[in-house]
């Protein structure tokens, strides 16, 4: 299956009329993939992939995060090949689409190949659907300085509304707190782009504001919380001097490592064998991630540094092996 034959397919399976959620072209596009061959699905895989991926890096005009901006894009290419390159011609065009969703285009690939093989398939393509765009102009490699990141934040969030900087008062209040002076970046994001609200999701205010971004008013605390020992002797209690900084959803944070001037990342996953590592991510890393699309909602299993004895002990995998990182599509077995 060419990119040709992938566009024409989704024209042949669209409906007529209103589809919620794009839920008829899906089963109509399951029903065809899943006679065979099994190709042809890991093909629409890759093409439906590319084409996410390549809405997310255009300079789309939204003021969409997580979910939301995924399954807008999945609408765009449900709309076909025309309207998917109009989009790419004339990115202020996606703002006209705001009420369309096809998140049931996302799930073709996976329910076809189990109505094919009887299997899952643990789904693997080049692309992340979830792939966010990158408009910032950020210097390739490791060559990112400080400045690009900072200047590149706030082209980012330029339209989430966020509350006015913190003080360096408010800074010298919470290190007294923590004990440990704040790293450096993100000491210049509280100071020179918002009092929270920054980041894939939103990180935690340095102190009360208007907005909630996250289970905590701010991050006082939640280092609070975080800090206290756990009731449980099976839990894990967050180590003094680590600072929750994003709340990502089920039982997930994102830490920052105040004892470490480069802000190690640490991850609290209460879904993981051990709930709370240290990542092979700096706070650099996770923002230059964020801001290019390979640091996205969900798990970091990939990069978390499990300690000695823990079936899972390794070191993790580095950033720029992250980034790079080809995930294997799972063909049948005999």
């Amino acid at each position: 299956m060419d990119a040709t034959t992938f566009w024409s397919l989704i024209d042949r399976c669209r409906p007529s009329g209103r589809d919620r959620g794009a839920r008829r072209l899906a089963q109509a596009l399951i029903d065809r993939l899943s006679e065979g061959p099994v190709e042809d699905t890991v093909a629409f895989a890759e093409h439906l992939s590319e084409a996410m991926a390549r809405l997310g890096r255009a300079p789309l005009r939204h003021d969409l995060e997580g979910d939301e901006f995924l399954y807008r894009r999945a609408a765009v290419v449900a709309a076909g090949r025309e309207e998917y390159e109009r989009i790419l011609a004339d990115p202020a065009r996606f703002a006209d689409s705001k009420d369309d969703t096809a998140q049931c285009l996302l799930l073709v690939p996976d329910r076809a190949y189990q109505q094919l093989t009887g299997r899952d398939w643990r789904r693997g393509h080049r692309y992340s659907y979830e792939q966010y765009h990158y408009e910032a102009g950020l210097p390739a490699g490791p060559d990112a300085s400080d400045d690009d990141l900072i200047a590149a934040i706030r082209q980012r969030v330029a339209g989430r509304g966020l509350p006015p900087p913190a003080s360096a008062a408010d800074i010298a209040e919470f290190e007294h707190r923590v004990g440990h002076p704040m790293p450096a970046l993100l000491r210049r994001l509280y100071l020179e782009v918002g009092n929270g609200g920054f980041g894939i999701w939103s990180c935690l205010s340095l102190t009360t504001v208007d907005a909630w971004f996250g289970d905590f008013e701010d991050l006082a605390e939640a280092y609070r919380i975080f800090s206290l020992p756990a009731d449980d002797p099976w839990d894990e209690s967050v180590p003094k001097g680590v600072v929750p900084l994003m709340d990502r959803g089920c039982c997930m944070w994102t830490m920052v490592d105040f004892r470490t001037p480069e802000g190690r990342i640490w991850d609290w996953d209460a879904n993981d064998c051990c709930t709370l590592t240290p990542t092979t991510l700096t706070l650099a890393d996770w923002l230059k991630g964020w801001l290019e699309g390979w640091i996205i909602p969900g798990p970091y299993s990939e990069l978390r540094v499990h300690p000695a004895g823990c079936p899972d002990a390794g070191p993790g995998m580095s950033p720029e092996q992250y980034r790079e990182r080809k995930v294997r599509i799972c063909e049948p077995g005999p």
